[in-house]
């Protein structure tokens, strides 16, 4: 419990230092602590108070929520199917999520969707496909096939979310740059839509955590403790393709953060969701929070989108993990 403790203490205070960080990071403008501190003491405020206020503090909070919601979204989904290497982006959820946004963004869907709704019915389709082809929900379920099927769906759904963008060139432009997985025009509105399914899926992942902590021993055992699996598994994929569908029509597709925070926590932890699940949401939130500050910094004072950083973090990842795995 003690470890538990200090892991979520130090991550949470890691979590504060980079959110107070970005604040004023690899800025065109001067910058500084100074600038920001009137934010809390209510002191007069600079035109560069203002610039942190109205840009650099949604965009801080979005990070975090966006992380945290990809670190529960991971530990969920390897909690639900067992599997180690399972995340929204090598499941073709986050793939599935994009190319419904994209559908509907361009026009081609013909009607008004919003789009986190478009973008949750996309991810949902794509991850019902990809359990059914992996043989997800079977006792000889393999990992590498259910990876194997997320990859390719994931690959499916990129090349039909280009062929979208091309067949609705003029307005699929903006499109393009969503794509990347940019925070760079994210605002106060984007909090909004994402606190509160935030707030909903951290209550749901911990009621979530015990019954997924028995599906690990098996479903029989699991059965024989009283666990519902059915009824388990269909709200895990809801919460899961909602919260993919929520960050993907805010920021587009973030790789591989579902994938990371998770495999982190068990490290630091162990593979107890109850321990796991909260801290895999810090280290998600603190993950991304770091890649956009290097996303700000490799080309400043251009800005590279976070997606492109988090995606060179974590294929490595994925390389070790699906190595471990084998």
């Amino acid at each position: 419990m003690a470890r538990t403790v200090f892991w979520l203490a130090g991550s949470l205070a890691l979590v504060a230092g980079l959110f107070l960080w970005s604040l004023w990071a690899f800025s065109a403008f001067p910058l500084g602590l100074a600038d920001a501190a009137p934010l809390w003491t209510g002191g007069a405020r600079s035109t560069m108070t203002e610039i942190i206020a109205r840009v650099r503090l949604p965009r801080a909070m979005v990070c975090v929520l966006i992380g945290a919601m990809m670190g529960l979204t991971g530990g969920l989904m390897q909690g639900v199917t067992r599997n180690r290497l399972a995340s929204p982006s090598l499941l073709g959820v986050t793939g599935g999520a994009s190319l419904g946004l994209a559908i509907v963004s361009s026009g081609l869907a013909g009607a008004s969707v919003p789009g986190p709704v478009a973008a949750t019915l996309g991810g949902a389709a794509a991850w019902t496909l990809v359990m059914l082809l992996g043989s997800a929900f079977s006792a000889e379920a393999s990992r590498i096939r259910l990876v194997l099927a997320g990859m390719t769906m994931a690959a499916l759904c990129a090349g039909l979310t280009r062929l979208v963008v091309l067949l609705a060139e003029e307005r699929a432009l903006g499109v393009l740059n969503w794509l990347a997985g940019s925070l760079a025009n994210t605002g106060f509105g984007d909090v909004r839509l994402l606190a509160p399914v935030l707030l909903a899926a951290g209550l749901a992942a911990g009621a979530f955590a015990k019954p997924l902590n028995l599906i690990a021993l098996g479903d029989e055992a699991a059965l024989a403790l009283g666990v519902r699996i059915g009824r388990l598994r269909a709200l895990v994929f809801l919460l899961g393709c909602v919260m993919t569908g929520a960050t993907v029509a805010v920021a587009g597709p973030i790789a591989f953060l579902g994938l990371i925070a998770p495999n982190l926590a068990y490290a630091l932890v162990g593979t107890d969701l109850r321990r796991a699940l909260p801290l895999a949401a810090l280290l998600g939130a603190a993950l991304l929070l770091a890649s956009d500050i290097l996303s700000r910094a490799v080309a400043f004072p251009s800005e590279t989108p976070a997606g492109a950083v988090t995606a060179l973090i974590g294929a490595p990842a994925f390389l070790l993990l699906a190595r471990r795995a084998a």
